[in-house]
């Protein structure tokens, strides 16, 4: 799901670097093999030269390259949850999340990977109009009975919309020609589930004791 290009900070600096290539999700023992392959020998040496997303979603990410920094147990963490959507057939309504809230980060990716019991999808609303149809029929935009037939939808798709965009806590909406996407989480709730620092255990490849282990490896060799 994601690819990433690595090599020996200080080879590099040499201008002898060995450049090795690993395919996220990894385990702690594929990435001990592929750091001694680089000649990496500490977490200090470690130096991240590229990493490629999934062309699957990769599309919808935006300039996800021009990211400040890149941090290897986050991109398994998120390569495992790309995984895991794809898998669970949710990879396209992630892939218009993606497209809506134009993630900044891997963490963000990984945040907008959660939640989907609070997002749903309608491929008949696709237009403003529709979407005005769509809440007065329903009663989720109040119109007295008698004004039902006088009520411009355009006009309650574009104000529902705008309201929408400018409150924290009415999550987002997207209307286009593939349908109507909403998000009704708030602000705080959809970034609330991964804190961008502490990296579940369970996704940590490069660690103090993986280079320990090397370390002994090489002893005992």
């Amino acid at each position: 799901m994601i690819q990433v290009t690595f090599c020996s900070k200080q080879l590099f600096e040499k201008k002898n670097e060995v450049d090795v290539s690993l395919r996220l999700p990894a385990d702690a023992e594929t990435m001990k093999r592929y750091l001694d392959a680089a000649g990496v020998r500490d977490m200090d040496d470690l130096l991240i030269s590229d990493f490629s997303i999934h062309e699957l979603y990769a599309w919808s990410c935006g300039e996800y390259q021009e990211w400040d920094k890149a941090d290897l147990n986050e991109l398994n963490y998120l390569a495992t949850r790309l995984e895991e959507l794809f898998e669970e057939d949710q990879d396209e309504l992630y892939c218009d999340l993606l497209e809506m809230h134009q993630p900044q980060s891997a963490a963000d990716m990984i945040n907008l990977s959660y939640g989907f019991d609070k997002v749903s999808y309608d491929p008949a609303i696709r237009s403003n109009q529709e979407l005005g149809e769509h809440l007065v029929k329903n009663n989720l935009f109040v119109v007295p009975e008698d004004m039902k037939s006088f009520v411009d939808y355009n006009k309650v798709g574009q104000l529902y919309l705008y309201t929408m965009k400018h409150s924290k806590d009415a999550g987002m909406m997207q209307v286009d020609e593939n349908g109507c996407i909403c998000d009704s989480h708030k602000e705080q709730e959809r970034y609330g589930y991964y804190d961008g620092v502490n990296v579940p255990e369970e996704y940590m490849i490069l660690t103090e004791e993986v280079f320990e282990d090397q370390a002994q490896q090489h002893i005992q060799s």
